[in-house]
């Protein structure tokens, strides 16, 4: 910014800053203040793309003497991205303005993929960053045109001359948005006014602002003057608390005239009120508005919290969190948890944690979600009350991973979300509330359970204990084991004699550190065949176990201070065994998101039913050498942005697992799978393949088949960026490796050096001339000339690393006419599906012969293809030979059954490699070619 004022800039466009809740008094906004103010730059700002909430205006943007800009779509309605205001603290209408910011279309900087791409030289590019330039320009002409004005004056005109939208708030549009022809026009007002703030019952006398109107052309000019004031918050209007000084105003050539607006208090309720001051002259030709805003305090209170601990003592200094209409208040009195504030309904709430002696973490919020303030208040939160989250599942189940509580509340528009991380085996603790009647309120709770994956039962105990796993352990056998438990000293001194054939138990003493997988390897020298480690107290019990990595030498698990102590207790009086039981291959999966609307019970216990889940058979194909994956489900509620605290998890692969997903209404699911062990698991998986978003039903039963055969390129279906041409460039949008239920993927080519990494490269023809190659696959734009040609798309692909054993090498081909288009016209590209009767390991039965369908189709919005023949062709030697299948069609002009039979002489396990070629009446035309299609098991 200071750069731009020493350039001697008139007027800025900044389409960056910080986004969310910013109110104006920061230093990026106070430095723009005061740079406008010292040089007359006017600075044109992005309002920022945080979400549709309210008072999501960021900095630089909340800055008073800025222009901010939100985005509108084609329509002028409001882009769903555009941060709205009003500003935080004063309520003042931001954004200024609006301009168009959904699907501009710009030049494209060379070897960039920004956007979407529209053709060689442009892409399409949404954001409020996009509709700020139009700003900025429409301000740079303005200023050709009065090289005198100020910055305010080119702020004013631009904003008293927007065209508002009807059904749109004041603090989504601001003034509205820009019309430069109407700006050009001959007058201009004031463009904001934000009124001074009354307070209810406040004895003041009533208050005087001044709007000014200017009139630069050579006639007079009379206005009709009307002011509409629009509701904010939900807060209905008082008649009379603001009002117009004059229904008219006469304003000769080359003057400016003043008009008062006038506020009384008299009446007034609290409240944010918007609206707008119009001026219309009598013929229509004349129309400018003054954007209105008042804020109205009510009276004030004391509004006390007091917090009493589990144990249900006052906690003295303990200062909770307080929010309302105006968002977030501060305490008056730190010391005696006191905050003035105004009357109104406001949310209280208080975390705690405490340390159990297990090991376990035991975190709890106690929130007080509608507390009514209309006189000195005092409100307790009382932690003595809560119980535990906790739930029931048709199968037996524990909790594993992270569990994400989130506490959601609305208040006149104002949005408030509480969440907290509680880690496996952790605790977290909850109240119960009365209904809520005023804004919204919930309680979600986010979690995943499996069958129980480790548990411990000394002999002659009435109870087990629950032990976990050090993180790289061997885990013992589904089965169980039942092993006589021996002493074996410390984990800083051990002592592993008389430990063969049994359970050695060590106490770590925390007097010093120690090495587990050394301890393991001590401990299989002697024989032993696993380790228990007996925690010191209060120390954390539980892990996260990883399938990959290095292996230490036995079994090696964990126990909490409580439970060891029991257990060596009980070594000591008489020969104990441990029975071992829990499987880490659970073959079910609750994905749970439990809700509880308005109120909270007070046992929060959910209840997974096929009353609120449904039931998915999930399929994880085996693709190679690793027999774990990584997947992860996110789950988002209405009011979330984003989804948070979903860490991925890890899945056997080469198996069947059956997952009960909640289908709370509104919850919105996207499922992705990565086919290898990705060790972060804090963090959205990003390579694999995914689905489309989308909601489940109460009472649905599906499947998905993660990986199965035939992974191929592919267009899929549901909504996929669609591959056209338009005017003289094809757009073409094929991802590499798709798999039998159009999960979809990219290549994934890893780091610098990284030899395993795939490769795709597609190379493009025109009437059989080489036009252009590209190594980074069938994703991009390719400029053709503009005469209609035939055209010879040809995409290879290549997958060399151990953990892809099938699909290792494809070639498509495919053949299209195409001519310039003024229009995106989708391009006819053939597209290939199959259907082959593999199992989890990707591989078919032992039979002979075995049927794979197959169907043609176009991109989705494209007609059926009509008239297709259909070849199919196998080979059992990797392609050196091949012979066709018996192909026949099923009952529609596009599906096909082919009988593949493997050669006699050819009796042992063998990848099937296929390749199909199809043509439909137009001569579109596809030949696809996938090597290790999929395994068919011998006879041997």
């Amino acid at each position: 910014m200071e750069w731009a004022v020493d350039a001697r800039a008139k007027v800025v466009n900044m389409s960056l800053g910080a986004d969310g809740y910013a109110d104006g008094t920061d230093p990026m906004s106070q430095a723009l203040n005061a740079l406008t103010a010292s040089s007359g730059t006017l600075f044109v700002v992005a309002a920022g793309n945080t979400d549709p909430s309210q008072s999501t205006i960021g900095t630089p943007g909340a800055a008073e003497a800025a222009l901010t800009v939100g985005a509108v779509d084609r329509d002028d309605s409001i882009a769903p991205f555009s941060s709205r205001g009003p500003r935080s603290g004063d309520g003042a209408v931001k954004p200024d303005v609006t301009a168009p910011g959904v699907g501009i279309v710009a030049a494209r900087a060379d070897g960039t993929t920004l956007g979407d791409p529209v053709d060689s030289h442009c892409v399409s590019l949404s954001g409020t960053s996009m509709a700020t330039p139009h700003v900025a320009g429409a301000a740079a002409l303005l200023a050709q045109q009065h090289p005198d004005w100020t910055a305010q004056q080119l702020k004013d005109t631009l904003t008293s001359t927007a065209s508002t939208v009807s059904g749109t708030g004041v603090t989504d549009q601001g003034g509205g948005r820009i019309d430069l022809a109407a700006a050009m026009g001959p007058v201009t007002a004031t463009g904001s006014m934000a009124l001074a703030p009354l307070s209810v019952g406040g004895d003041w006398e009533q208050r005087q602002a001044t709007v000014r109107y200017t009139n630069t052309g050579d006639r007079p000019v009379t206005l009709s003057l009307d002011l509409k004031m629009a509701t904010g918050s939900g807060r209905a209007l008082a008649d009379g608390v603001v009002g117009v000084g004059a229904t008219t105003v006469h304003i000769a050539p080359g003057a400016t005239t003043e008009v008062p607006l006038l506020t009384d208090p008299a009446g007034a309720a609290r409240g944010q009120y918007y609206g707008y001051l119009t001026a219309a002259s009598a013929d229509g030709t004349v129309a400018v508005h003054t954007t209105v805003s008042l804020l109205v305090h009510a009276p004030r209170h004391r509004l006390k919290v007091v917090y009493r601990d589990r144990a249900g003592q006052v906690v003295p200094g303990w200062l909770g969190t307080i929010f309302g209409a105006d968002g977030f208040v501060d305490y008056t009195d730190r010391e005696a948890g006191i905050a003035l504030v105004e009357e109104g309904t406001y949310y209280v709430s208080g975390q705690f944690t405490d340390y159990a002696a297990d090991g376990y973490s035991e975190i709890g919020n106690v929130v007080a979600p509608e507390v009514k303030v209309t006189e000195d208040t005092t409100v307790t939160l009382n932690a003595a009350e809560v119980s535990e989250v906790k739930f029931r599942t048709p199968r037996p189940a524990e909790r594993s991973g992270v569990l994400c509580p989130t506490y959601y509340r609305r208040i006149d528009g104002k949005d408030l979300f509480q969440t907290t991380t509680v880690y496996q085996g952790d605790r977290f603790y909850t109240n119960a509330t009365g209904p809520v009647t005023d804004g919204t309120f919930e309680f979600s709770v986010r979690t995943q359970m499996v069958a129980p994956q480790l548990q411990a039962k000394a002999s002659g105990a009435s109870v087990g204990f629950r032990p976990y796993y050090e993180t790289f352990s061997p885990v013992f056998r589904d089965r169980g084991e039942r092993l006589t438990a021996v002493a074996a000293g410390t984990a800083q001194a051990p002592d592993f004699r008389g430990t063969r054939g049994k359970l050695a138990v060590l106490r770590d003493d925390g007097s010093s550190g120690y090495d587990s997988f050394a301890l393991a390897r001590a401990a299989e020298s002697a024989g032993a065949d696993a380790v228990l480690l007996v925690l010191p107290e209060r120390f954390p019990v539980s892990t996260q176990w990883r399938p990959a990595g290095e292996r230490m030498a036995l079994p090696f698990v964990r126990s909490s201070s409580a439970d060891g102590a029991a257990l060596l207790k009980r070594m000591a009086q008489r020969r104990t065994t441990v029975a071992f039981t829990g499987t880490m291959r659970s073959p079910y999966l609750y994905d749970v998101m439990g809700v509880w609307k308005d109120s909270i019970p007070k046992n929060p216990h959910y209840t997974v039913s096929e009353h609120n889940t449904a039931v998915v058979r999930a399929t994880y194909h085996r693709t190679g050498a690793s027999q774990w994956a990584s997947e992860q489900r996110f789950a988002w509620r209405p009011y979330q942005a984003t989804a948070w605290g979903q860490r991925n998890r890890f899945v056997p692969v080469g198996h069947e697992r059956v997952e009960y997903v909640s289908a709370e209404s509104g919850t919105q699911w996207q499922h992705a799978v990565q086919y290898k062990v990705i060790e972060t698991t804090d963090q959205p998986l990003q390579g694999g393949m995914h689905d489309d978003p989308h909601t489940y039903r109460p009472g649905q039963h599906t499947s998905e088949q993660w990986f199965g055969a035939v992974v191929r390129p592919s267009i899929p279906r549901g909504g996929h960026l669609p591959s056209v041409r338009k005017d003289n460039a094809l757009s073409i949008y094929v991802p590499e490796f798709n798999d039998g239920t159009h999960h979809w993927s990219f290549a994934e080519r890893g780091g610098f050096g990284d030899t395993s990494a795939d490769t795709a490269t597609a190379v493009l023809y025109r009437n059989g001339q080489q036009l252009a190659r590209s190594e980074t696959g069938a994703w991009g734009i390719f400029e053709v000339p503009a005469d209609e040609a035939a055209y010879r798309l040809d995409l290879t692909t290549k997958r060399v690393s151990d953990q892809w054993h099938f699909g290792t090498g494809t070639h498509t081909s495919w053949t299209f006419r195409s001519g310039a288009s003024a229009e995106p016209a989708l391009l006819p590209l053939l597209q290939l599906d199959y259907d082959v009767p593999v199992d989890a390991q990707n591989a078919v039965g032992r039979s002979r012969t075995h049927s794979v369908g197959l169907s043609v189709r176009m991109q989705d919005g494209m007609a059926a293809p009509r008239d297709v023949s259909l070849k199919v062709e196998a080979s059992y030697d990797h392609g050196r030979t091949w012979s066709s299948a018996h192909t026949t069609r099923r009952g529609h002009d596009s599906r096909f059954t082919a009988v593949v039979e493997r050669p006699a002489r050819l009796h042992q396990d063998a990848f099937v490699t296929l390749r199909v070629t199809a043509t439909d009446a137009h001569g579109n035309g596809v030949r696809q070619t996938v090597t290790r299609a999929y395994l068919h098991r011998g006879t041997e």
